[in-house]
């Protein structure tokens, strides 16, 4: 009698191919992704309007600074990087949200949410691969523009590191927009109501923080006791007038900015000029200046706050018959000039979190079995 073989246990699956076969099915969603918005033809020619826009942009402003107002290349040049990657985060701004905003419950009113969520792909996975698909497909428009955005990188007066850096942080943020608008989308059942409350939600960080900061900039006011100089001129004919100092004590209003500084964190062009702006010498003043360096130390000053320091007889310049307030401090000066430090990445930081809330909202709401459904909600 013979005995049967005993059947051989099957080799669990190695760490190595169980990675690989998750982030396989996560690609197949952004194929999806990819390949249903490729397939219209609204789609090409929104990229072919974009590059037209962009070009429009680029050799436009050449023309005016160069030709229709007599400015020179170098000039243009220096400011090619602030105009393109305003021009490209303005367009993000719009795009990156929108295309997320509708693609959960834009597959749910089509019906074929349902049909992939049959098959063995996790919630998890499924979420992820709409964000990168969203997030690609947002990226498409920066690709449309790169050889501007090369050629402004290479003329940029801050660098090309710095110059990489602002456009990371400019494709980071193209990213964290997609998770906002895959929460929403999972959220709302209709396409249209995501869409605007993620532009709503967009606006208000752009808009709204900044006007609440405007609105809470008075309340920041703060009395403080400090030594002011006293300069009086006497009169000595012939001979020219004399002057003594003293130094007294003074009440005067300060504005503690630096309490509400982190209402402009989340300022998206904040943040890229920021990141694009090099560290420099507050008191060099021929250092290469550029917008993201002046937009940058208006973030720093804002976030640094008030100089109470005192002002002293030794720190007064007399230029008779009066007192120039320009030369009071050097410390005064340095501090209004100088750069606390990079604080890009509070805001960075802020759309991060907003973006993985977005991304975690969605892997909710696309688990199997779904629960109780909201009313108007189809499955298939």
């Amino acid at each position: 009698m013979t005995t049967p073989l005993l059947e051989q246990p099957t080799r669990p699956e190695s760490r190595t191919t169980a990675f690989t076969t998750w982030w396989r099915m996560v690609w197949v969603i952004v194929e999806l992704e990819l390949r249903q918005r490729l397939r219209t033809t609204r789609w090409k020619a929104i990229l072919a309007t974009s590059f037209a826009v962009v070009s429009l942009v680029v050799l436009g402003s050449l023309y005016l600074s160069v030709v229709a107002f007599g400015g020179t290349y170098r000039g243009w040049s220096s400011a090619l990087y602030e105009i393109l990657v305003g021009f490209l985060l303005f367009l993000g701004i719009i795009v990156a949200p929108t295309l997320a905003a509708t693609t959960i419950n834009g597959d749910r009113k089509d019906a074929t949410l349902a049909v992939v969520q049959a098959t063995s792909i996790t919630n998890s996975q499924l979420a992820l691969g709409k964000l990168i698909g969203s997030w690609l497909a947002s990226l498409a428009f920066v690709g449309v523009a790169a050889p501007y955005v090369i050629w402004a990188i290479v003329e940029s007066p801050n660098g090309v590191a710095h110059g990489l850096a602002g456009a990371t942080v400019l494709i980071v943020l193209f990213a964290c927009y997609a998770g906002i608008g895959l929460g929403f989308s999972a959220m709302t059942t209709r396409p249209a109501g995501s869409a605007v409350l993620t532009q709503a939600s967009v606006l208000f960080l752009i808009l709204g923080l900044p006007i609440v900061f405007g609105l809470l900039f008075p309340a920041t006011t703060q009395t403080h006791t400090v030594i002011r100089p006293v300069t009086t001129f006497v009169d000595n004919p012939p001979q020219p007038p004399t002057s003594t100092c003293r130094e007294v004590r003074e009440d005067h209003e300060f504005h503690h900015h630096e309490h509400i500084w982190w209402l402009l964190a989340p300022n998206p062009f904040f943040i890229v000029a920021d990141a694009a702006a090099p560290q420099r010498d507050p008191l060099d003043r021929e250092a290469a200046s550029s917008v993201a360096t002046e937009i940058s130390q208006v973030f720093s000053a804002v976030r640094a706050g008030p100089y109470i320091g005192s002002r002293y007889c030794s720190d007064t310049t007399y230029t008779y018959p009066a007192v120039d307030p320009a030369d009071y401090s050097v410390r005064e000066t340095a501090h209004e000039t100088s750069k606390v430090g990079d604080s890009w990445y509070f805001g960075l930081a802020f759309y991060f979190a907003l973006g993985g809330l977005g991304f975690w909202v969605a892997r909710r709401r696309l688990r199997v079995p779904a629960g109780k459904l909201a009313r108007g909600v189809r499955i298939a």
